[in-house]
């Protein structure tokens, strides 16, 4: 017996199944989706929620879990550890279950590995994403790193470059100086006016991913 195929239709046939928004730590993320969420209907998902607030104590700082890596220049990296990654791999599935249910998801990310990016090319297969770099200068995040006082100073920076390092978008925003109620209104009117090869749909010619 066949399987029916239950998942909803889309709703319009402009919007894409996930809005996927990359950027550094503090570039402005979650209010943007935040923001796009009032106008589009959709769920947020995004790294704060479903990584760092449901990560083990024990995992910060493991060797199996979230750590620092010192550099050379002084600075540090954030690198992932085993047990991290199946949380990173579960989160980007979950937002493939979210869509097969029929909702549209907005999801933000700071995506510093081509393994993790890869991954999300993997877990999102066959479903339609419209992928947005989020920049921000590297003043003004020094600035709202200071403002949260949740963050290490210099993380923003230091992962400024690695974010978008093997990205390629289908619009890139920048945060530095503008509202998020205004980047959410360039993301809706290109969501309106795309065409062509989706940025995902590039990535994944350039990789042999399954």
């Amino acid at each position: 017996m066949a399987k029916l195929n239950t998942r909803p239709a889309r709703r319009r046939a402009t919007l894409p199944d996930v809005i996927l928004l990359n950027g550094a730590s503090s570039a402005g993320k979650s209010s943007l989706t935040g923001m796009l969420q009032a106008r589009l209907s959709f769920v947020r998902m995004g790294i704060d929620d479903f990584i760092h607030e449901r990560a083990p104590v024990a995992w910060y700082g493991a060797p199996e879990g979230l750590f620092r890596e010192p550099q050379e220049d002084g600075g540090s990296i954030l690198r992932y550890g085993a047990e991290a990654l199946k949380l990173w791999r579960a989160y980007h599935r979950s937002v493939r279950v979210c869509v097969d249910e029929g909702l549209g998801v907005v999801v933000d990310d700071a995506i510093i590995t081509r393994e993790l990016l890869d991954d999300w090319l993997v877990a999102l297969k066959g479903l339609d994403v419209f992928f947005v770099g989020v920049h921000c200068a590297p003043e003004e995040l020094t600035l709202r790193e200071i403002a949260r006082r949740d963050r290490a100073l210099g993380t923003a920076v230091s992962s400024m470059e690695r974010v978008h390092v093997h990205a390629v978008y289908d619009l890139e925003v920048d945060s530095t100086a503008t509202p998020s109620s205004a980047l959410a209104g360039q993301i809706v009117a290109s969501l309106a006016s795309r065409s062509g090869t989706s940025a995902f749909e590039r990535l994944r010619q350039t990789r042999a991913l399954g």
